[in-house]
């Protein structure tokens, strides 16, 4: 396989730039709600369905899925994602897109020193 091959299209830049400027400006809702849900269920991923919004600019519906239930499916890059992250640095966000599409991030959150 050529470096050509491997090459991530433009497009595919931009999108993954989008989602993760996306992510971080919703931190402030993720990270407590995926803390809280570790405390109670362990590991797991925040799973956003962006290709609905019930009521115009209040955002998108999520969740917390433990991973027992992201073992269940066939979803390669969210169970090591899963099974791979610090639960006291990072999470784990898949993002549901049109077309059936998923786009899974490991983000590490950065904590300010007081």
């Amino acid at each position: 396989m050529t470096v050509e091959q491997n090459k991530i299209p433009d497009w595919a830049k931009r999108e993954r730039q989008h989602d993760m400027e996306w992510i971080k400006e919703n931190l402030h809702i993720f990270w407590p709600a995926a803390t809280n849900a570790y405390v109670q269920a362990g590991r797991g991923v925040i799973i956003v369905d962006t290709t609905q919004q019930p009521v115009e600019g209040l955002g998108h519906p999520f969740g917390y899925f433990a991973q027992s239930f992201v073992e269940q499916r066939d979803i390669e890059d969210i169970k090591r994602m899963v099974r791979e992250y610090d639960p006291d640095n990072e999470l784990v966000v898949a993002l549901l897109k049109p077309g059936e599409r998923i786009s899974t991030y490991r983000v590490q959150v950065l904590r300010r020193s007081a």
